[in-house]
């Protein structure tokens, strides 16, 4: 059975990232301000300064082997 959408596909992209004190929205990739130590990963909002997101390696998800 397939799904049918009913209105308008968003335009957005789902790789979108949102600051949640300012509403600024756009790719990490595009404009985000990405701070790396090599072992902890820190995005920043251009806009506010609010960090989105922080994460160290070992909180990362690791790819799962196969057997």
């Amino acid at each position: 059975m397939n799904a049918v959408a009913s209105g308008p596909r968003s335009s957005r992209r789902k790789s979108v990232l949102f600051c949640a004190e300012c509403s600024f929205q756009n790719p990490v990739s595009e404009g985000w301000l990405v701070v790396s130590d090599g072992e902890e990963r820190t995005i920043v909002c251009p806009e506010c300064g609010h960090v989105a997101d922080h994460r160290t390696e070992r909180s990362a998800p690791s790819p799962k082997r196969a057997d």
